[in-house]
């Protein structure tokens, strides 16, 4: 996780507290009420999950970076900023605000994207996501002659509605899961794609500003709706087939948890993706599965192979902070207290943790009888048995 600078926490602070004051005023899920903002402040949420500490400027050059006359802020713990724009003398309305830097608080992972919107109106609380990034793309390229040509290409490309589009992702995971799946899978696909085909000493920001750019003409010529694997396969860039693997991927773990009400569960599945897909990265091997199948094995994990079924049927079985398989208690139960002290490595059951031993691995245990106490932990746990109770747990366990 990234360290926030220490003029950005000064910053935070301050927006943390006008933040919580707007929360209790009825900040919801489109963004942050306005009604106690400052007279010259644009308040609203960045959003890949909640951005916190990430600063938030409005790009009056338009050249994609703060400059020192600029208007910047920091965001509070939950995504929320507050920024005052009184020094501006010009009309602000069709500026984009920029979102960079911070940490996702669904992930804990830096975030190393960029995020835009267009500003719609100065006293309107607004959502700054990966959505409203190609909404301002479609405006800056000409693709469409304003801002709402632009949200209601971006929302029929997406099969989403304008409404959709400027709403909270993370608010709406009870009622619209979908918002939020596609949001994460559309900016790790970005992301993914800036790295692939990022030029020679060039910007991140650069590589990804092009990536965006690709989008937002792929959705100008799209004739019917589609999800975002398909979107980002049809662009004309190095390893769109990885990307679209890679959303497919996302949306089927982390979609799926949603759509079980398991909001837990669908952030360790954003987790491992994250992992996972920086891996491709630095390996620049850019291949989905050879990434997981890699983080398995330096992990001891050869066996149970949790990475790759993520990416293959969006188990997230023995991925960290993944949810655990409840077991059905077996008929014979004679070895289950003794059996106990296995699951202190190998989990509920013996099914996780360091390596699998319940069904055909269980008689492995009897194996260690034979070796010194010393040669490993398992050696030492089975030589503090008799025959009989080792016969007892194996007879538990291979049920």
């Amino acid at each position: 996780m990234s360290r926030i600078h220490r003029n950005q926490k000064t910053a935070m602070l301050a927006a943390l507290s006008i933040a919580t004051l707007l929360s209790a005023c009825g900040g919801g899920g489109g963004g942050t009420s306005g009604a106690q903002a400052p007279a010259n402040a644009l308040t609203g949420v960045a959003v890949d999950g909640y951005l916190q500490g990430a600063t938030v400027f409005l790009d009056v050059n338009r050249n994609g970076t703060q400059d020192a006359s600029e208007p910047v802020t920091t965001t509070d713990l939950n995504g929320r900023y507050v920024l005052d724009y009184s020094g501006i003398t010009t009309p602000i309305t069709g500026l984009p605000l920029v979102v960079t830097g911070g940490v996702d608080s669904d992930t804990g992972f830096a975030f190393v994207g960029q995020l835009s919107a267009p500003v719609e109106a100065a006293r309107q609380a607004q959502v700054v996501t990966p959505l409203t990034t190609l909404v301002d793309a479609m405006v800056a390229q000409g693709l469409a002659p304003d801002v709402a040509s632009a949200k209601q290409k971006v929302a029929t490309a997406l099969s989403l509605t304008v409404e959709q589009l400027s709403a909270d992702p993370v608010a709406q995971i009870a009622n619209n899961p979908g918002i939020y799946t596609t949001t994460v899978a559309l900016q790790r696909s970005i992301q993914l794609l800036a790295s692939a085909n990022a030029a020679s000493g060039e910007t991140s920001h650069a590589s990804q500003e092009r990536v965006i750019k690709a989008l937002a003409t792929a959705i100008q010529s799209q004739s019917s709706p589609v999800n975002v694997s398909d979107l980002v396969a049809s662009l004309p860039l190095s390893s769109s087939a990885e990307a679209k693997k890679l959303a497919l991927a996302i949306t089927n773990s982390v979609g799926g948890r949603l759509e079980s009400k398991d909001r837990d569960g669908a952030k360790a599945a954003l987790r491992a993706m994250d992992e996972i897909r920086a891996r491709m990265e630095s390996d620049h091997t850019l291949n989905l599965t050879d990434a997981a199948v890699k983080i398995d094995e330096e992990r001891g994990k050869n066996k149970t192979r949790p990475y790759y079924y993520l990416v293959l049927n969006g188990s997230i079985q023995g991925i960290p902070g993944g949810t655990i398989t409840t077991l059905t208690q077996p008929v014979n139960t004679a070895g289950r207290l003794l059996a106990s002290n296995c699951f202190q490595c190998h989990g509920t059951g013996g099914v996780g943790g360091f390596d699998k031993i319940r069904g055909k691995e269980a008689a492995e245990v009897k194996e260690y009888l034979r070796k010194t106490a010393s040669s490993s932990i398992m050696a030492a746990h089975a030589q503090g048995y008799t025959d009989a109770q080792l016969n007892a747990i194996i007879t538990y366990l291979q049920q």
